[in-house]
């Protein structure tokens, strides 16, 4: 049986992203973690699958030259994530869960507050690049879960 256009897309942006998050060397178990995030995003919520996968490549595509794209592609593909989920699933990676935290709106969470100012900055320009891909890619910005 042959799926309609609509689920092609998402099948193809998802393979996009598997691909890519098997092929990057990353610390501890992002790579675990991450498989695990989209396997429960395919089950509980496909829409927010899409719009993960969408603006975690269009951060990639749209870096500055020389670049480093992880920090965008991971910190893209969590940013809709729930409290529940960025905890469940980003509990050992402090830089990704500090920049979604920001994007819930904690001003400074602890986990923010914790890595060197450097860090801090590239966190904040990460956020920054996150929100303008978001405004560019959906015409109504999504609504993060509770």
């Amino acid at each position: 049986m042959e799926l309609p256009p609509a689920s092609q897309e998402v099948q193809k942006l998802v393979a996009a992203v598997r691909r890519i998050n098997d092929r990057w060397i990353v610390r501890g178990q992002l790579r675990g973690h991450t498989n695990d995030y989209l396997l429960h995003l395919e089950a509980h919520d496909p829409e927010r699958l899409l719009q993960s996968c969408q603006l975690a490549l269009e951060l990639v595509r749209n870096r500055v030259p020389g670049e480093d794209p992880k920090p965008l592609f991971y910190a893209g593909l969590f940013a809709l994530a729930s409290r529940r989920e960025i905890e469940t699933h980003l509990e050992d990676h402090l830089f990704t869960r500090a920049i979604c935290l920001l994007l819930h709106g904690e001003p400074e969470p602890s986990v923010y507050r914790d890595l060197p100012a450097a860090t801090r900055r590239l966190a904040d320009a990460v956020k920054s690049k996150i929100q303008g891909a978001i405004a560019r890619l959906f015409e109504k910005p999504p609504l993060w879960p509770a």
